[in-house]
């Protein structure tokens, strides 16, 4: 017996309460019957994205400015949020998610066997890579094989580990193995990460380049990198009349006040999250719209557990307790955001512990801890934050401040982003002022960024306990009890995890009044930018 995949359908576990994130208007419908959206902080305001009346029109090129540039384009191995936005208009998955909703891609329709064991995609006929060759089930069974053999440095890699084999009985089938049931499998392959690449171009050069190895709506013209990336229309993407835009050109200014004033003199189109003491002016702009509310941008500041005294449980909890998160949403995002009183989701996401951990700062029982732990005067530390990233570098003054409190002296390390990665994944810092966007699913970031060889476990934490939940949820099919592991596992990670989480964002974008189609999604993706046309 095998159980039909339809077309359209919420995949077991997937994120909820991320469907009208930040799209402004009405979500499309969803005539599978199903609602993608359990409860959406209501809030936030969102701008109205109605269209005039007709067919949008076709032609002209957007101009997107984001902060700064991607350091690694490869879609196996990036990191970065600006390679996702990026990415996600190069390559193309199996399936899609649009507001939590599985929808078809490469894939024109799956099936899984009543065991859960094994999921059969059916891939359409028409999907050509942009060097104009046909893909294939080879291409997908190549891909997945990629992303877990160790030598791609996969920072998702983990989160693969339960595929036991990929294969490819025909051009157009692909059987996919399972160890256990997968309640993430679909969400998964549904991510930027898992992108279906051109092994020709990997073995020529790979994907970090001026070419690219994807068959999505858009393909690589050309790239300075730093700044500029642009991107023309692919004439065999396999949907048909999309994309609308001839091309996309990306430009990247970590000057806050220089991206403000771009788009509001009218040099670019859509300036991607402005700085947050720029939003209010912008929405008063009469020439501009603007779009967002719901976060999608989860901050905190990682130690190194890898090195003393951060190894020390004890110093750890002393670090969160002296944090006030709220001060520091309020200084370092101008108090657009939510504070992050307990894990890394936020409240009214599948899987949040509801109930605040932590609250106002507790010094005297922070310095109790410290002196528990050997340090009655404190220590010295380095706190490392991205120099270009104004909103991080204001929350950590805030984050020096606070630990001044209970005796630590912090020295803030301002470094340059592609400094900040090669110390952090050679384990080369005390603490770090970072952040992690939002997962479609969250396995996908609890497995790449907490568990024991996760690509993003900075410093390598470990805790059996925590891992042994992670890895159960993950083959929880009751959606139910898949949110009470993760509440268990989230709590650990608050007490006794290697970071301390402190405000999730509030994303804006800001457009163009003459830029249409926007329909955006804090799930987060940005696959919705094929859809994107210009009133002109």
């Amino acid at each position: 017996m095998r159980t039909r995949i339809l077309t359209k359908v919420l995949a077991v576990g997937v994120i909820s309460a991320l469907a009208a994130g930040c799209g402004g208007g009405e979500p499309p419908s969803n005539d599978s019957g199903t609602s993608s959206n359990d409860g959406l902080s209501s809030k936030v305001r969102l701008e109205d994205d109605s269209q005039p009346a007709g067919t949008p029109k076709s032609g002209g090129r957007l101009r997107i400015m984001i902060r700064l540039d991607a350091n690694e384009l490869d879609p196996h191995r990036m990191s970065e949020t600006s390679a996702f936005v990026i990415n996600e208009q190069i390559y193309e998955s199996l399936v899609q998610s649009y507001r939590g909703e599985i929808k078809p891609a490469i894939a024109e329709s799956w099936e899984q066997s009543a065991d859960g064991l094994t999921v059969t995609f059916k891939l359409r006929d028409n999907a050509v890579f942009h060097s104009g060759r046909k893909l294939t089930a080879a291409d997908v069974k190549y891909s997945i094989e990629r992303i877990k053999d160790p030598a791609t440095r996969a920072p998702r890699a983990r989160s693969y580990e339960g595929i036991t084999s990929v294969a490819a009985p025909d051009e157009r089938t692909v059987e996919m193995k399972l160890a256990k049931p997968n309640a993430a499998i679909l969400t998964l392959l549904s991510t930027a990460a898992s992108s279906v690449v051109d092994k020709t171009v990997v073995e020529a050069g790979g994907l970090n380049g001026a070419v690219d190895g994807g068959s999505g709506p858009f393909k690589m013209a050309s790239r300075v990198t730093g700044q500029a990336v642009k991107l023309d229309k692919h004439d065999k993407y396999w949907e048909q009349g999309v994309p609308y835009l001839d091309g996309m050109d990306f430009t990247f200014n970590p000057d806050d006040n220089a991206r403000a004033a771009a788009v509001r003199s009218g040099t670019v189109d859509f300036l991607w999250r402005p700085a947050p003491e720029f939003i209010d002016a912008l929405k008063r702009d009469e020439k501009l719209k603007w779009y967002g509310g719901s976060g999608s941008l989860s901050l905190h500041v990682r130690l190194n557990t890898s090195k003393a005294p951060y190894d020390n449980v004890k110093v750890r909890q002393a670090i969160y307790l002296a944090l006030d998160r709220q001060e520091i949403l309020n200084v370092g995002n101008s108090g657009f955001g939510t504070a992050l009183n307990s894990g890394y989701l936020p409240p009214d996401r599948f899987g949040a512990v509801k109930e605040p951990i932590y609250g106002k700062a507790d010094v005297e029982k922070a310095k109790a801890l410290l002196a528990e732990a050997g340090f009655p005067n404190g220590f010295e530390a380095k706190l490392m934050v991205i120099a270009t990233s104004a909103f991080q570098v204001r929350s950590a003054e805030v984050e020096q401040q606070q630990l001044a409190k209970i005796g630590i002296k912090v020295t803030i390390e301002s470094v340059e982003s592609t400094i900040a990665d090669t110390k952090t994944k050679s384990a080369d810092f005390d603490m770090y002022q970072s952040g992690f966007g939002l997962t479609y699913d969250p396995d996908e970031r609890f497995t790449a960024s907490f568990l024991k060889g996760g690509g993003l476990n900075y410093g390598n934490w470990s805790d059996e306990e925590y891992e042994k939940l992670i890895v159960q949820a993950r083959s929880e099919m009751d959606k139910d009890k898949r949110s009470a592991l993760y509440q268990q596992a989230e709590k650990i990670l608050a007490e006794r995890g290697p970071v301390a989480m402190t405000f999730l964002n509030a994303d804006f974008d800001v457009v163009q009044k003459d830029v249409m189609g926007y329909q955006g999604d804090a799930t987060p993706t940005y696959r919705f930018y094929r859809h994107i046309w210009l009133d002109r």
